[in-house]
This record gives C-alpha cells, structure tokens and sequence, in this order.
C-alpha cells in the first residue's frame, strides 16, 4: 500500500462527509423554513378574516368609532398589513437560505419565528378582544365598550 493511497482514500471520505454535513445543513434550513411558514398561515387567516369581523363589529355595534382604536387600525390597514407579513417572511426564508454561517442561520429564524408569532397573536387578540366585549353585553354579563 503506498503512502498516496491513503491520502485518496482519506480525501474520499472527506468529500462525503462534506457531502453530508450539506445535506444535513439543507435539511436544518427546510425545517427553519417550516417553522417561518407556520405562524405565517395564522396571521394569513387572520388578515383575510378582518373584513368579516368587520361586517360583524357594524351589525352589532354601529359606526367603527366604537370599536378600541388600534381594531379599527387594523381593520382599515389589514391587507397592507397581510403584504407586509408575506414580505417580512420571504425575507427570512431568503436569508435562511443564502446565509452560509449556521449562527446568522440560527438568528435569522428565531426572530422571524417570533416576529410572526408576535405579530399573529397580537393580530388575534385586536380582533377577538371587541367580539368577546359584544357576546358579554348580548348576554347583559358585560360592561359596555368604550
């Protein structure tokens, strides 16, 4: 066995780990990506959902001046808003992608998570918070709303 043999057969070796340790990476972004996609589909139905809660904030209480002002800021800016979320998350997905230090790879998909799970719940809560108020004064348990 001469001396270069080894040398091959080690940089054989080193070749499909590298090949591995890419699959691997690849496999780590796809599930970064999964968890970006998640809480983006909540603030997507969220959004689309704003002009039905619109309708029904007007059927049962009458002008939007009623309404808490940041719900009736978000009713008027809420397909701004969906394209801003859909932005902000292709970003991250991009980033995830085209970053090559695993640590940027990390940050980038925490904060986005969080980002869009942040921003879902406080989505949900501006919508749901007037509708819980309107089923408490129908059911004469609840106090009036501002």
């Amino acid at each position: 066995m001469h001396p270069s043999d080894g040398n091959e057969t080690s940089s054989a070796e080193l070749r499909e780990l590298r090949a591995e340790i890419k699959q691997w990476a690849l496999g780590i972004r796809c599930v970064f990506t999964v968890l970006t996609v998640l809480p983006l589909y909540y603030c997507n139905r969220a959004l689309l959902a704003a002009p039905k809660f619109e309708r029904i904030f007007e059927d049962m209480m009458g002008p939007k001046e009623k309404l808490p002002p940041l719900t009736g800021l978000l009713l008027e800016w809420a397909m701004p808003l969906l394209g801003c979320v859909w932005l902000l998350a292709a970003l991250m997905i991009l980033l995830i992608f085209t970053f090559k230090q695993p640590r940027h790879v990390w940050i980038t998909a925490a904060i986005s998570t969080f980002a869009l799970i942040a921003s879902s719940h406080v989505i949900a809560t501006l919508l749901f918070d007037p509708l819980i108020g309107i089923v408490q004064n129908l059911s004469g348990s609840g106090e009036n709303l501002p």
